[in-house]
């Protein structure tokens, strides 16, 4: 027994020795002192022995473990030691750290700053308005009372005002960005220089160029002797400005109640170069920004007078803008949270 417990001991020493990583030495000593490791099972055996010569074997048992955990612990320091030493070795901390990752800005608003810089160097003023709007400053305030057909285009989206003072109808989600004509100029008297981007809401049908959420600028100005081709001036510059000098550009003639005359701005389609796609309803051409003189009873609703001064009004229609600006196919990818298309921009 004594020559078997003295071989575990040389065994395990030799063993330990050897280890060159924690992970070895912790192997080495579940083998020798587990629960069923060599010596825990020799020390168990020591029962067996005739009883005079117990004594003397669970000495040397003792002896032997107490030999093994010294050693055991001896390398472990030294193991610990080592990769201590080591890893300072290989921190350079000189290096430069790794740059965590960081957003940056989405298309649509890359695009808005830079409609605002251009509408800020012609002398305009950037306004915010609420998107939960009265009746009154989208409709009304805007030559658009409640028996106007127009009314049916917008396609309004109503707020539930049941249990509430208010009476129903009056509070939608804005339509229009237009609706913050009124709110401006009831308090601004002549010259009126003014840009208002927001998100608008109508409940149409979802397609490659609409959507029921979108963003426009409303832009308007008011002065004296501001007349029509100074409108098409500003949208020839504005748009240069925006999608570069070889845009192709048409006018045609429409309607709007708060405008007359009215003007629709067509660019030609960047996504097909004007031969025809879903985007822009296979015409070649893409509505960008409706505009036209401001009426008169618009002025008349905010307190000016249309003798004295008159005005123009624009509404570039920005979540089509972008689509166009980067030649997208079609709008939804605006609001597509697949990085692998945001982080192209």
């Amino acid at each position: 027994m004594e020559e078997e417990l003295i071989g575990i001991k040389n065994s395990a020493i030799s063993l330990i020795l050897d280890c060159d990583n924690l992970k070895s030495l912790e192997e080495v000593k579940l083998q020798f002192l587990g629960r069923s490791g060599k010596l825990t099972l020799a020390i168990k055996s020591i029962s067996k022995l005739p009883e005079e010569n117990r004594p003397e074997v669970g000495a040397l048992a003792n002896d032997v473990k107490q030999t093994i955990e010294q050693a055991i612990n001896q390398k472990q320091e030294g193991l610990e030691e080592l990769h201590s030493k080591k890893r300072k070795e290989k921190i350079d901390k000189s290096a430069p750290g790794i740059p965590p990752e960081i957003g940056h800005l989405h298309p649509l608003t890359q695009v808005l700053w830079e409609v605002v810089d251009v509408f800020k160097s012609l002398g305009y003023q950037t306004a915010d308005g609420p998107e939960i709007e009265t009746d009154h400053y989208n409709f009304e305030a805007l030559n658009i009372p409640k028996d106007h057909p127009a009314r049916d285009t917008q396609q309004t989206l109503y707020l539930d005002t049941r249990k509430s003072k208010v009476n129903p109808g009056e509070v939608i989600l804005r339509t229009q960005t237009s609706a913050m004509q009124g709110r401006v100029m009831e308090k601004i008297k002549p010259p009126v220089r003014v840009i208002v981007p927001g998100k608008n809401f109508r409940y149409e049908q979802v397609d490659a160029s609409h959507g029921f959420e979108f963003w426009q600028c409303e832009g308007f100005l008011v002065d004296k002797n501001v007349r029509l081709t100074d409108l098409f001036g500003t949208i020839d510059y504005v748009l240069r400005k925006l999608m570069g000098d070889n845009i192709k550009i048409k006018f045609a003639t429409t309607n709007f109640p708060f405008v007359e005359p009215g003007v629709d701005t067509y660019i030609e389609c960047t996504v097909c170069k004007g031969k025809g796609c879903s985007f822009c309803k296979y015409s070649g051409w893409s509505e960008i920004m409706p505009s036209g003189m401001i009426h008169p009873n618009v002025l008349k609703a905010v307190g000016y007078n249309p003798q004295e001064v008159s005005g123009f009004a624009f509404a570039i229609g920005l979540s089509r803008l972008v689509t166009l600006r980067y030649q997208m196919e079609d709008l939804r990818l605006l609001t597509n949270p697949d990085l692998r298309i945001i982080n192209q921009f």
